[in-house]
């Protein structure tokens, strides 16, 4: 399997999981949060929601129809506060969720292994491939998968940067 087929599975399936881990989950459940560093789940999901939306949803597409454009970063520690991710309703966040990922998805589905080499200039990180910007999503969606599962089965996870 090359590295874009296994990038667009595992990304595929993230949005699935997320809604799997978190049906039947008590509102407090949601919530609940194990220290003031970490997001809950609910918080946790308004975070890969805009994280896609407005970053690699955006990112991905640029990529492939600009020629070495100039993507900005997000603050999702700004982000979570000034869209106050603790009182956000889940359901509408996953469904935002999944289908920012869908899009994405398609226009994954759409290149070639060779657009993995068009370039941009990703703020804070300098010039990038697009297989780059892959591979910092999947690292992404592995911390905060991580953390949902974590929270899920009711133990701490660690504090991070939550960008």
């Amino acid at each position: 399997m090359t590295f874009l087929a296994s990038a667009i599975d595992a990304l595929a399936s993230t949005p699935a999981r997320v809604q799997a881990w978190t049906a039947g989950l008590s509102e407090e459940q949601l919530s609940f949060t194990p220290g003031p560093d970490t997001f809950s789940i609910r918080e946790n999901v308004a975070h890969l929601r805009d994280i896609d939306m407005l970053g690699y949803e955006q990112r991905v597409a640029r990529t492939l129809a600009e020629s070495h454009p100039s993507l900005p970063d997000i603050n999702g520690s700004a982000l979570a506060i000034e869209l106050d991710y603790a009182h956000q309703p889940l359901t509408p966040a996953l469904e935002a969720f999944a289908a920012s990922r869908a899009r994405s998805m398609t226009l994954l589905r759409a290149a070639s292994e060779a657009d993995l080499e068009r370039t941009a200039h990703y703020e804070g990180t300098g010039e990038v491939t697009l297989r780059r910007i892959l591979e910092l999503w999947l690292e992404h969606d592995a911390e905060h998968l991580h953390d949902i599962e974590l929270l899920v089965r009711g133990e701490a996870c660690p504090s991070r940067s939550v960008a």
